[in-house]
């Protein structure tokens, strides 16, 4: 007989599937229709390899303390960093010359690395975690999850520096993602464990966000580019006598 996982983490689990499957249709999505560059494909792949550690660690590793547990999460925290890497290089890519590029991307992911490191010392290395951002009881956030906050608002930044270069309806799904942002940031505030109402699983509802935040990101990109693909050529310039 299996082991029925308590109530929090069962929610937790499942909704990670929403994580595996908006990585699922955004690749295919992008393989289908090919409208987007590389790059891009490459940030939607770290979607799907993302969700991969999230169902480990609140399936496996999680619920009762599994030795494996240190280990899912550092890949669960981990891979979402290498995620939001992902999502600024394909950003700058689109927007901005080439030494940007490599000065932003490099030092975000040194950030990123020391971050990764980080979370590895304290996992394994060191007897106790302490919160970077605590929130008294409500829960708090550790070193490896402030980054990845700084990390998203990152490439919410880089993309509304450049929202003018964006047509009506990109900008106003560019909204769309700021607050879904903003409302997954206030549900990932909460404990993994942490449930209100019989049926109100921050954590997991945390998931379900993003997964739907990925989708309008993939719109948004796909009425961009197909834009910019089908925008008449501009006018040539004139001069003043």
């Amino acid at each position: 007989m299996e082991t029925v996982l308590p109530h929090w983490a069962m929610a937790n689990a499942i909704t990670s599937f929403g994580t595996l499957l908006a990585g699922v249709f955004t690749c295919t999505l992008w393989l289908v229709l090919r409208d987007q560059p590389l790059r891009w494909g490459h940030a939607y792949l770290w979607i799907f390899l993302t969700g991969v550690p999230t169902l480990g660690l609140h399936g496996y590793g999680e619920p009762f303390g599994e030795p494996s547990k240190p280990y899912w999460a550092v890949a669960d925290t981990g891979s979402n960093l290498v995620l939001a890497w992902a999502l600024q290089l394909a950003v700058l890519g689109d927007f901005y010359r080439r030494s940007v590029q490599w000065r932003v991307g490099l030092a975000s992911g040194l950030v990123n690395l020391g971050a990764i490191g980080f979370m590895i010392a304290e996992r394994f290395w060191w007897t106790e975690r302490f919160y970077a951002v605590p929130l008294g009881s409500v829960g708090g956030f550790y070193t490896g999850e402030f980054v990845l906050i700084l990390d998203s608002i990152l490439v919410t930044a880089l993309l509304y520096r450049n929202r003018t270069r964006l047509s009506a309806s990109s900008r106003a799904l560019l909204n769309v993602v700021a607050v879904t942002f903003l409302v997954g940031l206030a549900l990932a505030t909460a404990k993994n464990q942490h449930v209100t109402g019989r049926v109100l699983a921050y954590h997991a509802l945390w998931h379900l966000v993003g997964a739907f935040g990925f989708m309008v990101l993939y719109l948004l990109n796909h009425i961009r580019f197909s834009h910019n693909r089908t925008a008449p050529p501009p006018e040539p310039a004139t001069t003043t006598p």
